[in-house]
């Protein structure tokens, strides 16, 4: 009897075994599906990620190439508009008569220049330094700015000049023989007379010493010199004395003048008292120097 018992008891534990198994099988079977199932709809988003990058990549390399065909196509109408203003200029009369010197940023343009930069343009009596910028309209205020002047003189004009001798004449040229210094030979030894080479702005200065001699009386004596643009006095000096004693006395003047080509320029005692005289020597000198050329008097324009 105890043996049917175990063999039953032996039997019931080996079904509720085989059922465990069995059920976990389903289940293993179950995930598998799953699993697959999940890993297919991983697979299939892949895919289409991949045909988008795809899809991308083509678009990128057909902008590449829009981009390379727009540059292409900008510098052809970059070519022909330069050449389509290069026929206007050759076929514009007026700048072809004219020969016209650049004055401006658009007289530039009109002749063909593009770089933007620093260009040197013919001003009302200088030459000037102006910056174009050619992405600009003529009409923009960033169009043309301008600089400054340049320093430019058609010939060099300066001297300095002193005299051997003492002098004593009135209202003639003191002729101031020893040249130290006299580039562009505008001052002339022999006649004592500087002639402007170009229109401009000069600058002149005499400095000096005035001998007065002994008298028996105090009395004033005077010397009077001026600096003269042909036969008008411009400046002045006047040196005097009251003493009765041998006496020197400085003097000096100085003056800007705006003279055109030919002017002259001389020294000249005016007037003076009997008995005073210039010394000679280092004590008395001249010099003068072009500041500042109005170069469209030594330009042709036209």
């Amino acid at each position: 009897m105890r043996i049917i018992i175990c063999f039953v008891v032996l039997l019931a534990c080996s079904s509720i075994n085989a059922l465990t198994v069995d059920e976990q099988l389903l289940q293993l079977r179950d995930s598998f599906f799953e699993m697959r199932g999940i890993l297919e709809e991983k697979n299939s988003r892949m895919d289409a990620l991949e045909l988008q990058v795809a899809q991308l990549e083509a678009k990128v390399i057909q902008l590449e190439r829009v981009e390379i065909q727009n540059k292409m196509l900008m510098e052809e109408i970059a070519l022909l508009q330069k050449k389509v203003r290069t026929t206007d200029i050759i076929d514009q009369p007026s700048m072809k008569a004219k020969k016209q010197m650049p004055t401006s940023c658009a007289d530039l343009s009109a002749i063909g220049h593009t770089l933007n930069g620093l260009y040197s343009v013919i001003g009302n009596k200088s030459v000037e330094s102006v910056y174009c910028d050619f992405t600009n309209s003529p009409n923009d205020p960033g169009f043309q700015t301008w600089l400054g002047h340049i320093d430019v003189k058609s010939s060099p004009a300066y001297f300095f000049v002193r005299r051997n001798q003492t002098f004593d004449e009135t209202r003639t040229p003191i002729v101031f023989d020893i040249e130290w210094l006299n580039e562009g030979a505008a001052y002339d030894k022999t006649t004592g007379i500087f002639t402007a080479p170009a229109a401009g702005i000069y600058f002149f200065s005499v400095t000096g010493t005035a001998a007065f001699p002994a008298s028996f009386f105090s009395s004033r004596l005077f010397f009077q010199i001026g600096l003269f643009q042909n036969d008008q006095v411009m400046a002045y000096a006047m040196p005097d004395e009251v003493d009765a004693y041998y006496q020197y006395e400085t003097f000096a003047l100085q003056t800007t003048l705006d003279l055109i080509k030919g002017d002259q320029i001389s020294v000249r005692i005016q007037s003076m008292s009997e008995g005073p005289s210039l010394v000679a020597g280092m004590y008395t000198q001249f010099n003068g120097f072009l500041l500042e050329e109005d170069i469209s008097q030594s330009l042709t324009l036209y």
